[in-house]
């Protein structure tokens, strides 16, 4: 499914980071027509997507060269599993540390539990 390249001017206000090593991106838009404002909350309702910022308007060129991109899923911010797991293990963390101080030997100690607990699975499969 293609979407249309949503073209408005913009200012960036503020970054700050976040922690898990994301930022946060603040984006001021000058006043905008009811259309313009109705495919922005269009675009904002429909998830992840990818933005291009220039300090000055975009040219034809510009734009062809947009629609033509091809944004790889690990960019769009799909995560491997290996990845999701770590971030959910690391919500958890902040929520209960069950005694760690850090969470990278929290997260070593709940990996070392899913390995045994995969091991023990393995051992009821033996010839």
């Amino acid at each position: 499914m293609e979407s249309n390249l949503l073209l408005i001017p913009c200012a960036i206000e503020s970054v700050a980071t976040r922690r898990d090593k994301t930022l946060k991106v603040v984006i001021g838009t000058q006043e905008l027509s009811p259309a313009k404002a109705a495919e922005l909350f269009n675009q904002w309702t429909s998830g992840v997507g990818v933005m291009a910022f220039k300090g000055e308007a975009f040219n034809y060129n510009d734009e062809e060269l947009l629609k033509s991109m091809k944004i790889d899923a690990e960019e769009m911010g799909s995560k491997t599993p290996s990845q999701r797991l770590r971030s959910c293990l690391y919500v958890l963390f902040e929520r209960n540390p069950e005694g760690f101080n850090d969470f990278n030997t929290y997260y070593a100690s709940m990996m070392d539990k899913f390995i045994d607990m995969v091991k023990k699975r393995i051992d009821t499969y033996q010839l």
